[in-house]
């Protein structure tokens, strides 16, 4: 058995130039054994820092919070460990990021699709551990209605499944709990806004990027792309040469090239192809 947390994240103002608006929702999994251990490994590391018990690991810190009056070295040191221990637990990730500047769906629409992406993963991920799992969700924000609303949705996936993936191997519902008391959710939260925000060329999530890829799902060539991170959509593609070093995508069983080649000039519809996008900087 496997326990899998999601939380949502998004970035409304990437740096990288062409990007407009990323949502994202990002999934941590974790072998049942470890899930007890991770708790008592964060907890150690709380003491450490001087955290006060009721207070909860969180990207964006809220204002008067310790973590957002500590200095910026403790706050990268801290989330450096919570990766770092993740890792030892053996805990595998995949986010999936949605650039609304190229695909303008509704918010509402995007997280929908991009929640349906995600659970292909979830269920690929378990199919090849040969488990089974369940999905615990942050309770969503909006109230009690939107919370209805979401659970409603997240139900589809588990009882119809999508194009890609059939319900066989999430053992029951996405149930949701408060992030505040699950620790394993405030990873979910560490996880999915550090990539959003590498990927939008955020230095805070750029300098995590070593200590996310060993978390990261690779598919069966061995690459992060399309597995451990989606971009959608695939005119993004390129981006996981410029965040991850990856110099081929693979779809289908084919690989294609990505990135800067012997090409020195972007292609239509590839932004990304011979720039990362980053101001004044080209690293063709």
């Amino acid at each position: 058995m496997q326990l899998v947390f999601i939380d949502d994240s998004g970035q409304r103002q990437p740096r990288r130039e062409h990007l407009g608006e990323l949502i994202s929702v990002g999934a941590v999994m974790f072998p049942e054994d470890q899930v007890a251990k991770y708790s008592r490994e964060v907890d150690k590391l709380r003491v450490e820092i001087g955290m006060p018990d009721k207070q909860e690991f969180k990207w964006n810190s809220p204002k008067g919070s310790f973590m957002a009056q500590a200095s910026g070295e403790v706050v990268k040191a801290t989330r450096r460990r919570m990766l770092e221990i993740a890792a030892d637990c053996g805990v595998r990730t995949a986010v999936v990021i949605w650039d609304r500047g190229m695909v303008p769906w509704t918010k509402e629409d995007v997280a929908t699709e991009i929640l349906g992406y995600l659970y292909e993963r979830i269920e690929i991920h378990l199919e090849s551990s040969e488990e089974r799992g369940i999905v615990i969700a942050d309770i969503p924000g909006g109230g009690s209605k939107d919370h209805s609303k979401w659970l409603s949705q997240a139900l589809d996936l588990t009882t119809l499944g999508t194009r890609y993936a059939k319900p066989e191997r999430v053992v029951m519902p996405i149930v949701t709990a408060p992030s505040d008391h699950v620790p394993h959710l405030q990873l979910a939260d560490l996880v999915t806004a550090a990539t959003t925000a590498a990927v939008s060329g955020r230095e805070a999530g750029l300098e995590l990027i070593d200590a996310l890829k060993p978390l990261a799902r690779r598919n069966a060539y061995g690459y992060i792309g399309g597995a451990g991170l989606v971009l959608w959509p695939p005119n993004l593609n390129d981006l996981y040469y410029w965040v991850l070093g990856e110099s081929t995508y693979v779809k289908s069983g084919t690989g294609h090239p990505i990135g800067p080649t012997h090409e020195l000039f972007a292609q239509p519809g590839r932004p990304f192809r011979s720039s990362n996008g980053m101001p004044q900087q080209d690293l063709r």
